[in-house]
């Protein structure tokens, strides 16, 4: 029996959703207060570059539909639309918080790279003696939060920028990677922004791209 492939949840009906990958009809599956954009399909696909672009290709064709759209991780799979209902209608309340925050807005993509601010220097469990593991774990989460590297960035971009994601990375010269929220129709402006700051921000250097589907502000509903 088929199982159900899940790209994305939005939050009102669209028409001509087209078709998923292998061919597959898209269609609409209520789920509390949102709906999921499924089609049938008996496995996953194979983790490949052609079926990952494929994937983000609907995911891309569908944002254009709507006004506010959530991107489910790729290989998104459940049973049937019960178990779709049990994961989703749980969480519609939050699921919907997501959409509203996303609504007429697209995500474009930091890369950070260079040298460490000196306050992260010290790395992750730098935390006072005596600090419980729960502690550490809490300091680690908050420490990937901060890019203190990009704050001149950060003032510039002003307005252009609804919300920010961002992730740090033990991967010199790959400080981190920065994820912006940014209004359908001002990527061109983002980068404008971008341009006229970089040579303020020293030996960090920065690598924009985009715009995507907000994949970065999706719940972990969706993974």
């Amino acid at each position: 029996m088929s199982r159900l492939y899940v790209y994305a949840v939005v939050g009102a009906t669209a028409r001509g959703l087209g078709r998923g990958l292998s061919g597959r009809p898209l269609r609409l599956v209520r789920c509390g207060g949102v709906l999921a954009v499924v089609s049938a399909r008996d496995a996953a696909p194979a983790v490949t570059p052609a079926n990952l672009r494929a994937h983000d290709a609907i995911v891309r064709r569908l944002a254009t539909k709507v006004d506010a759209l959530l991107p489910a991780r790729f290989g998104s799979l459940v049973d049937d639309e019960r178990a779709l209902h049990e994961a989703l209608a749980p969480r519609a309340v939050e699921l919907g918080q997501a959409l509203a925050l996303v609504a007429g807005c697209e995500q474009m993509t930091l890369r950070v790279y260079g040298r460490a601010h000196p306050s992260d220097e010290a790395g992750a469990d730098a935390v006072p003696a005596g600090v419980g593991p729960g502690a550490r774990y809490l300091g680690r989460r908050l420490r990937a939060l901060r890019v203190p590297e990009i704050e001149p960035l950060r003032r510039a971009l002003g307005g252009l920028v609804r919300a920010e994601r961002a992730e740090r990375h033990g991967t010199p010269p790959l400080i981190a990677s920065v994820y912006h929220l940014v209004p359908r129709g001002r990527t061109r402006a983002y980068r404008a922004a971008i341009l006229e700051v970089r040579a303020r921000l020293g030996d960090v250097s920065v690598r924009a791209s985009g715009p995507w589907a907000p994949y970065a502000f999706a719940p972990e509903a969706l993974g």
